[in-house]
Formats: structure tokens, sequence, C-alpha cells
């Protein structure tokens, strides 16, 4: 006895979304499988009418079939490959495509299995069909254009007894390997079950609905985005493997496509910190928090820019980005963050007239937050050395007087 089995559990690429339509066809299908197994029909309701009757077709049934299972171990395998390859390809699709690839693959699928089994197993035809294997696999071949260039993890058991070998595991396979596989499997058990006359798998189903889906990437010009993001993840491959100047040049070729990507542009600069490059780094951590920001995730925006401030000596945005993000960050009540972005707008503008509130921003976190008095006094003096002509002195003065233990009015006149 001779058996293989494997069965994917996982891929290297994330999904970009949450997948609200995969999650809601899988309750849809665990939802009426139940129905279906223990209450088929009732007083107004007869769920058999979904089943797709190849001698008396229809296109609702044809879509419809999807949301019956025979058993349960039919509907798990369904629902693992609708999960596993639904959710990363929906978020790239979006809902709506994704949907129409679910729905028309399930109604080609079946139609392709009508006119095989027609031509070769006439005595099938009475036979329903149902089943998400026809959706599924239009799925399956949306997913093969557009993320060909992943990595499927399978779980895999070889069991040969007279060679002496039970082994099971868990390997990654290129996609188009173990599609390719999967595919190649489906035909030959198609052209057996057909050209001998019997069908108890509509095998047929799962090549017209693969066939279906990987044509509608198509027709959604899915290759090209494919073609940009496999350049993004070969160099986040490359980045985990330690490999910094690799990771830079497949970086570069997605940014050079993709220059709007402000998360591609802070691994970019992290690969070129990694890299030795701090030139460089720099102005990628610039261009990423400004991207962050103009598609309204500041809070990604100050993280990256806390996280550059530690990498560069001396980092600095531009004036008003700067200042716009050290401010915010200290009403979010990032202190340190803060603190360390203010210090160095002041040393790198030190000529903006900006740079004294700065420093009495400076001042009253280094007493009120952190307890150092010493410190902000040390601002308030440079405030009124530096910028003695400015609208801030006074007010400077006056704390110096506070925090030095002397009158206000007294020290404005001794100074006058």
């Amino acid at each position: 006895m001779y058996f293989f089995y494997y069965i994917p559990v996982g891929l290297d690429v994330g999904t970009k979304r949450r997948a609200f339509a995969t999650y809601f066809l899988c309750a849809m299908c665990v939802t009426i499988f139940f129905i279906y197994r223990y209450m088929p029909y009732g007083s107004w309701w007869d769920l058999r009418r979904l089943t797709f009757q190849p001698l008396a077709p229809s296109v609702a049934t044809a879509i419809t079939h999807v949301f019956l299972h025979g058993g349960y171990f039919h509907l798990i395998g369904n629902l693992v490959y609708l999960l596993l390859f639904g959710r990363p390809l929906e978020g790239r699709l979006g809902p709506f495509r994704f949907f129409t690839v679910f729905a028309v693959s399930a109604a080609v699928g079946v139609y392709v299995h009508l006119i095989l089994a027609a031509l070769f197993s006439p005595e099938s035809l009475p036979y329903g069909i149902i089943g998400a294997s026809g959706a599924t696999s239009g799925i399956l071949g949306a997913y093969m254009v557009r993320l060909y260039f992943s990595r499927v993890r399978v779980a895999y058991w070889v069991f040969m007894p007279l060679q002496g070998v039970n082994r099971t595991g868990k390997s990654y396979l290129p996609a188009a390997v173990a599609v390719l596989f999967w595919f190649i499997l489906q035909g030959a058990n198609a052209a057996m079950q057909y050209g001998m006359g019997g069908v108890r798998i509509a095998y047929g189903v799962h090549l017209g609905g693969f066939a279906a889906g990987a044509v509608l990437a198509l027709c959604f010009r899915m290759l090209g985005e494919a073609r940009a993001e496999k350049h993004l993840v070969k160099a986040r491959r490359h980045f985990e493997e330690a490999s910094w100047f690799a990771a830079q040049a497949e970086y570069l070729d997605y940014l050079a496509v993709k220059a709007t990507h402000a998360e591609a542009h802070a691994e970019l600069a992290r690969a070129l910190i990694c890299g030795g490059d701090t030139v460089r780094a720099r102005s990628c951590y610039g261009e990423a928090v400004r991207l962050f920001l103009e598609e309204g995730m500041r809070d990604a925006a100050e993280e990256l820019f806390s996280e550059a401030m530690r990498h560069i000596p001396n980092f600095a945005l531009s004036e008003d980005l700067h200042l716009n993000l050290a401010c915010g960050m200290e009403r979010t009540l990032k202190f340190q963050s803060a603190m360390r972005a203010y210090e160095q707008f002041v040393q790198r503008y030190p000529r903006s007239e900006d740079a004294p509130f700065v420093l009495l921003r400076m001042a009253g976190m280094l007493e009120r937050r952190f307890g150092r008095p010493e410190e902000a006094y040390a601002c308030y003096r440079r405030l009124t050395d530096d910028y003695s002509s400015d609208r801030w002195t006074e007010h400077a003065r006056e704390e110096m007087a506070r925090l030095a233990g002397v009158d206000p009015l007294v020290a404005l006149n001794d100074n006058s």
C-alpha cells in the first residue's frame, strides 16, 4: 500500500485588508450546510432546489449549488482553500471583483462538467452537482495570476511500507509548482473518470472553474500588479536573509512602479540603514513619513519619524513637517519622542522663527514631564540669549526668575 497526501496550510504573502466577502461566503457555506444536512426542506423552503441539475441547467443553480455540501470533509476541504487563498486574493482584487471570480467560476465549472459528461459519460447526467469546488478552483486560478510568485506551505504524509517510509512534515513550495501539481492531478482524475464512464467527483468542475478564475484575473489586468508586487515580496525575502543589497535593488524596482507606497519606502530605508547608507535612508524615511501623512495614517508617520531619529543622527524633516509631527507627538503624550524631535529641530533650524517657541515647549516638558528644572532653566536661558528680540523672551525671563526663586518683576527691572 502506497499513500501520499498533502494539504496547503499557509502562504508567505499576507492580506492587505479585511476579507469580508471571503468570511461571508464561508459563513453562508457553513450555515446552509447544517440546514441542508439536518432540515433540507420545510413548509416554505426546499434546499434541494439549489442543486445544479445537468439535465435541467439554470444560471441560478449554477451559482447556488456552491452552498450545499455532501459531508463534513467536503465542506472543510473547500473552506480550507477558500480561506487560505481567498483572503490574500480579496485583499488585492477587492470584494466586488473577488465575488465575481467566485460566482463566475462556479457557473463556468458546472457547465464545463455538463459538456464533458454529455460527451464522455452521459449516464452521469441525472446526478446533481453540489459544493463550492468550482468556485474555490476559480479562486485558485485567479490566485495563480495575481500571486504566482508566492510560496505555499503544505503539510504532507508519505507512506511507503515496503520501503520503510512513513514521513510527515511541512514545507514551502513555489505556488506555481504546488498549483501545477494540483491541476495535473485534477486533469488526470477527470480523464480517467470520464473515460471510464463513471463520475463520482466532478473533476470537470474543478478544471472549468480554475480556467475561468485565471481568465477573469487576466481581464482585471492583475498580471501587471503581480509583476510589481513580485519585486516587493522578493525584497522582503532578501531582507529576512540579511541580503541587504539584493533587498535594496528589489525595493527600488518596486518603487519605480509604485512610487507612492509609503511602507515600501520605509522598508527600503531600513535596508539602507542595514547596508550602512544613512544618506539615502534619510531621504527614504522622509518620503515614507510624508506619504503616511497624505494617507491620513498619522500614527504610522509618527512611529516612523521616531524610528528615523533613533537610527540617523540629527535626522530632520522640512521645518513645517518636522514641527507638525513633534507637536502632534507631544499632544498624544509621546513625550520622549517629542523631546527628541524638538531638540533636533532646534539643532537643524536654529534660525527658524519657530525655534524660540520650540525652546519654550522643551523647557515646559523638561520641568513638568521629566522633573529636570535645571535643564528647563537652560532652555529659557538659551531663548533669552539667542532670541532676545522674540516675543517669547519676556515670558522666558519670568520663568527663569520663577525657577531661580526670585520675584519676576524685580528680576525684570534688574535686567532692564
